[in-house]
């Protein structure tokens, strides 16, 4: 199986580096590799558009998953049997707490995986958790670079238009009673689950592009919808790409 061709993003191994980015938007492969210090195309099939290069001499790779868990959990899958070791997935989310703004980074120790395709892979009480080391090379790195950025659960989901319903059964989760919800998206557990489940690492940087109270949001789901297109939020997805970078040369180093 390692041999051959994956079904989906038609690499197969030795087209992979061991670390891996993985944002969701096959146009923001380009400008990841805008850091790199050389790269090139290796496929692009559906939503998967994988580029291979190096950066600071570090091999490095990138993958677009496309929207939501199911798709990621393939790349991370098909990645896995190509020779990937490390994941982190670069992408934005909505901010769930009134201090956070857009442009602000969310570094997700875990994810409440209220998706569908993890329920597939696991039981309902397995925790989707960002590999500590992952988590702590992303968390040193935004440090290190004067980022501003937040940390603790973000909540992955299937539906990106949901009910107001969703909302207020969210409100009544530990996870949002304890103060430790900060975000939400689409992709997190399935990167975080899939990983670690074939014995891989894996962490995630998310940029804020939009920033509401859960309690606003509840009351007004449209809220959720309004998408900044400011010269922060844009800055943000350039701010999670430097981390992301940044933390691969310290996981490089700390193999030393």
């Amino acid at each position: 199986m390692n041999n051959i061709f994956q079904s989906h993003l038609l690499i197969k191994k030795g087209d992979i580096a061991p670390y891996v980015l993985l944002p969701g938007d096959p146009g923001r492969i380009k400008r990841i590799v805008r850091f790199w210090d050389s790269g090139k195309e290796v496929k692009y099939n559906r939503e998967f558009l994988t580029w291979t290069g190096t950066y600071k001499g570090i091999p490095i790779s990138a993958t677009s998953t496309g929207i939501g868990c199911p798709s990621a959990a393939i790349a991370v899958e098909e990645l896995t049997n190509a020779g990937a070791e490390i994941f982190i997935r670069i992408g934005t989310c909505g901010a769930l707490k009134k201090e956070i703004r857009p442009g602000n980074l969310i570094l997700p120790d875990s994810a409440l995986r209220q998706d569908g395709t993890t329920k597939e892979y696991v039981v309902p009480d397995f925790v989707a958790q960002a590999s500590p080391e992952v988590f702590k090379a992303l968390s040193d790195a935004a440090q290190s670079l004067g980022m501003v950025f937040f940390s603790g659960i973000n909540r992955t989901h299937d539906a990106f238009y949901e009910t107001t319903e969703n909302f207020l059964s969210l409100m009544q989760t530990e996870e949002y009673k304890k103060g430790r919800l900060v975000s939400s998206e689409m992709e997190c557990s399935s990167v975080f689950t899939v990983a670690s489940l074939r014995g891989k690492k894996s962490g995630a940087v998310l940029a804020v592009n939009t920033a509401e109270p859960l309690e606003d949001i509840a009351k007004d789901p449209d809220l959720i919808y309004r998408l900044e297109t400011t010269p922060d939020a844009d800055k943000g997805i350039d701010d999670s790409i430097r981390v992301a970078l940044r933390a691969i040369e310290l996981l490089e180093k700390r193999k030393q």
